[in-house]
């Protein structure tokens, strides 16, 4: 149990979400995504104030509340957000503040509705970073939990044509179902289908491009960085949200020439879960329809079995009430 500070609250978690990074550390050991011994883990969590120190005056005992794990604790340590307690039953917030580690969440939302407001908002800053607007053309590498709120976040802001690239054809059967194109590269036809739904445009050298604005990595495949400079349209961007396992070599001649741009995605700001609230408040989003899997906490060992298994699950939730 931890111990509550005057400045801090302790938040009784309702529902916590499984992360690829907590399917990475039970595979594989924790010390390869960062969690240390006897530390604890898991960072997508949402659930009720159970305690406030004695100076907190932002919030009251009882407020349902997302909770930031980037900015949970006084530490500038970003790892740190890895460990943030989403599997555990209470978690310690330090120097309480709204609308930086804490989120009210309003009355008439369920737990179930808001438990993904974390990988919601990773998605919606993947698309935010390379400041993806209504009327662009963009493309999803991978539909996966973050590929998959990337392209909710898209669609609740009123962009209708957004292609999800993806080997999974269940998975692209989601895609479907929350608004997107889905496209199984194993067609063999990726190119040709890309260029018929989003047209082909002149390049200053070498072959057409394909008119596309936006691009946003949620795969890390290897091939993306040179599909992307490759189809680039002069000025479009690339979102990098996935980790790539290796090196991988990039032509800086069609970076030049196109003036094209590739960022990198890491994590989320304050204005991107704000965002993802606005949007889950008002019903701009089926996001949820992701989950499926829901576990209790005793189950915990089936449950990061069955999110280990990605023909099985695309999104796994632990309850722990």
């Amino acid at each position: 149990m931890p111990v509550c500070g005057f400045d801090d609250v302790i938040v009784r978690n309702v529902r916590a979400g499984i992360c690829g990074t907590d399917v990475t550390g039970y595979l594989y050991g924790g010390r390869t995504v960062g969690f240390l011994p006897d530390s604890e883990f898991g960072h997508e969590m949402v659930g009720y104030v159970y305690e406030t120190g004695k100076h907190v005056t932002c919030v009251e005992k009882g407020t349902r509340v997302f909770v930031n794990p980037m900015t949970r604790l006084r530490t500038a340590d970003p790892s740190a957000s890895v460990r943030a307690g989403a599997f555990s039953q209470y978690v310690l917030v330090q120097d309480a503040k709204l609308e930086d580690n804490l989120f009210v969440l309003p009355d008439s939302f369920s737990f179930e509705d808001v438990v993904l407001i974390e990988p919601f908002a990773v998605g919606t800053h993947g698309k935010n970073t390379p400041q993806a607007k209504p009327e662009d053309h963009v493309v999803i590498y991978g539909a996966g939990p973050i590929g998959l709120c990337a392209l909710s976040g898209l669609v609740a802001q009123g962009n209708n044509n957004v292609v999800v690239l993806d080997i999974d054809d269940s998975r692209l059967e989601t895609v479907r179902k929350l608004g997107g194109i889905g496209c199984n590269p194993k067609s063999g036809e990726t190119r040709q289908f890309l260029i018929e739904h989003f047209g082909e445009i002149k390049k200053y050298y070498g072959d057409s491009a394909i008119d596309i604005d936006v691009v946003i990595d949620c795969a890390g495949a290897p091939n993306v960085p040179g599909d992307f400079l490759n189809y680039a349209k002069q000025g479009a961007r690339l979102s990098c949200v996935a980790l790539q396992k290796k090196e991988v070599p990039i032509n800086f001649m069609q970076i030049m020439s196109t003036e094209c741009q590739i960022m990198g995605s890491r994590g989320y700001t304050k204005d991107d879960i704000l965002e993802v609230i606005h949007n889950l408040a008002n019903k701009k989003s089926h996001v949820t329809q992701i989950i499926t899997h829901a576990f209790k906490l005793d189950d915990a060992v089936e449950a990061f079995e069955t999110a280990s298994d990605p023909s099985l699950a695309i999104k796994v939730v632990l309850d722990l009430e």
